[in-house]
């Protein structure tokens, strides 16, 4: 508009200027013809008329031509209106732009600071990040973060400096406001302070006066609706360091930060859920691969999620190679063992729940014949919600066979050896071979002389009696010494040692136990006088043998020995005084720190090319279970 307005005073100007210029032409052509004309002849009316003409033209010309000059000093006044206007737009435009490329910076580095934070999930990285960046933005000299715990107590988290130091929490104990974080946790919206130092209701405070803090400012950490803590962020060095374009911006930097320290601790506790929920199923894996019972889990589909190594032992299949398949697939070559329709019917009628244990026993192709229990039950979440169905196996083959191995052990040799002889076998059953084998032992031989005139002096029952009540004293002494009683022969009996079980002092327990028969036997003579007295004879001999099991399979079956040493045994028996003790010179070298002797001589031995050197046993220096001492020949 203004524009046009001086337009227009232009062209008018210039047209006033065109008039005046003719005016003033025409009043010197008339003052002209006055003076050359009509100068004689003032009085002529026509001369006083062209005079007052040309006075009028005069003053004509003379008006427009202050006119003009007033047109023209209007222009020039415009002119510098409009050009007042103009400036005043520039730099009101260019204010503008400055706002603007303020704002578009702004909004760049809120972008630039929302693309750092979300860079990562680390809740510590996370929180270090906020504090350089709003330090950084706002120009602060310190920086504070704290946060929101579960029982809605502030709790300190990170403090920076502008260069990028970590501040310890002593430096938020006792270096900031506390009430300002307070209050603007409670009312959820920013505070500015210019100068803390005069500021009435902060100056006052212990940590404004002690650290001289200055400029203040702090701003709520908001997300969905739910503050979770404060930034607070301050200088000591100068006041009016922020501004409440500063304060706006902190405000909106907090928004994004807020998002960002919300995810990364929802990170983290995911991430301890996660790793939680690992510890707890590498527990459940390793109770499941350290427990002896089989299990096998399936999801409601019937796909096997669990397979122990247990479960892969007892049915001899790859636990790895069975999960994530279906059990149909992997258990249809265990058809014998019905774990097929067992887990279907679980799955079908999973609301019943536990089911009664089914047993097999019996032969199956590729395990050979197995004794097993199976638990079949219906697998719910928390909530009561079916999610599949677990099988436990419980292998009792071994046990059973342990069972069987115990009982045909104690069978067999309850008869022969000391009850704690049988509890060791049956501890350790593969210690015993009874298919037979050769190794070193030690024979004794013992017989009961004057048998036929016992039977002959005494009634039946009475002899039986009195040959038990012989044995009986005969067996306790090879059973004090560890020995097994491996044949009777009416009134014979025969000992070995160092079988079925390794004794490494085995000719010294045999000499021992040969000891106390003798002992046992003379004694019972001395306290029943009244009664039919017996003589005993007993041979020791040392040397390899064959033993273990002989008899009819299956039938009637004895563990003993056989072999040349226990001949010599029986032979060394039979040549003995009455109520002494032969030893074979194999059993004397190997027991000679013990016991005396007295040599008796050679001894003829069928079947051997050399005589055998015979002593006589008439002490023992030290016996098992009874003490230490030089033992006594009794006549």
């Amino acid at each position: 508009m203004l524009k046009d307005l001086g337009e227009e005073l232009h062209s008018l100007s210039e047209a006033l200027k065109r008039i005046s210029s003719q005016l003033h032409e025409q009043t010197r052509e008339l003052e002209r013809a006055v003076e050359g004309t009509y100068a004689h002849n003032l009085s002529d009316p026509r001369v006083q008329l062209l005079s007052k003409t040309l006075m009028v033209s005069r003053r004509a010309d003379l008006e427009l031509s202050r006119l003009s000059q007033r047109l023209l000093g209007l222009r020039e006044e415009l002119a510098c209106h409009e050009t007042a206007v103009l400036e005043r737009e520039h730099e009101e435009l260019r204010s503008s732009i400055t706002v603007l490329k303020r704002e578009r910076h702004e909004l760049e580095t809120l972008y630039e600071i929302a693309r750092t934070l979300n860079s990562t999930l680390e809740f510590d990285e996370v929180l270090r990040l906020v504090m350089d960046q709003v330090i950084s933005f706002v120009g602060a000299e310190r920086g504070f973060l704290v946060l929101l715990n579960e029982q809605g107590e502030l709790e300190f988290k990170i403090a920076r400096t502008k260069d990028a130091r970590s501040l310890e929490r002593d430096a938020f104990n006792l270096g900031i406001s506390q009430s300002t974080v307070n209050r603007v946790v409670q009312t959820r919206q920013p505070i500015l302070t210019s100068d803390a130092q005069e500021d009435q209701d902060l100056k006052e405070q212990r940590s404004i006066i002690e650290n001289r803090i200055r400029s203040i400012m702090c701003a709520p950490l908001v997300v969905r609706d739910r503050c979770i803590g404060a930034v607070y962020v301050d200088s000591r060095i100068s006041a009016n360091l922020f501004g409440h374009q500063q304060r706006d911006l902190l405000f909106a930097f907090c928004h994004q930060a807020a998002i960002a320290i919300d995810n990364a601790r929802l990170f983290a506790d995911l991430q301890r859920t996660l790793r939680q929920v690992n510890e707890d199923k590498q527990y459940m894996d390793n109770i499941f691969a350290s427990i002896a019972n089989g299990v096998i889990t399936t999801d409601p589909e019937g796909v096997i999620t669990t397979f122990n190594r247990a479960a892969g032992a007892i049915l001899k299949l790859d636990e790895r190679a069975a999960l994530g398949r279906h059990y149909r697939e992997v258990l249809a070559n265990r058809p014998e063992l019905g774990l097929v329709d067992l887990l279907q019917e679980a799955l079908l009628h999973h609301e019943h729940g536990t089911r009664v244990p089914v047993a097999f026993e019996g032969k199956v192709a590729g395990l050979g014949w197995v004794n097993m229990n199976f638990y079949v039950s219906a697998l719910r979440d928390e909530h009561g919600q079916h999610i599949g169905t677990a099988l436990v196996i419980d292998d009792r083959t071994d046990l059973k066979r342990a069972q069987a191995e115990a009982r045909e052990i104690k069978s067999l040799f309850g008869r022969y050896v000391h009850p704690s002889v049988v509890k060791r076998l049956i501890e350790d059953p593969h210690s015993l071979k009874l298919g037979g084998e050769t190794r070193e032992i030690t024979v004794v031989s013992a017989d009961l002389r004057g048998y036929t005139t016992l039977a002959e002096r005494l009634p039946p029952e009475q002899t039986m009696n009195l040959l038990n009540n012989y044995l009986d004293l005969m067996v306790e002494a090879v059973w004090d010494e560890g020995g097994t009683l491996t044949a009777f022969w009416g009134d014979e009996l025969m000992a070995i040692f160092n079988a079925p079980l390794e004794q490494e002092d085995h000719p010294l327990r045999a000499v021992r136990a040969a000891w106390k028969m003798r002992q046992a036997i003379l004694d019972y003579c001395h306290r029943h006088p009244n009664e039919v007295p017996v003589k005993f004879g007993i041979g020791v001999n040392t040397g390899l043998a064959i033993v273990g099991n002989i008899g009819s399979r299956g039938r009637l079956q004895n563990y003993t020995a056989i072999g040349d040493t226990v001949n010599v045994a029986a032979r060394l028996q039979s040549q003995a005084d009455d109520n002494n003790i032969y030893l074979n010179a194999s059993t004397f070298y190997r027991v000679r720190q013990h016991v005396q002797i007295d040599h008796v001589g050679t001894l003829l031995v069928k079947n051997r090319s050399e005589p055998l050197e015979v002593m006589r046993l008439t002490g023992v220096y030290s016996l098992s279970g009874s003490g230490s001492g030089s033992g006594h020949v009794f006549p």
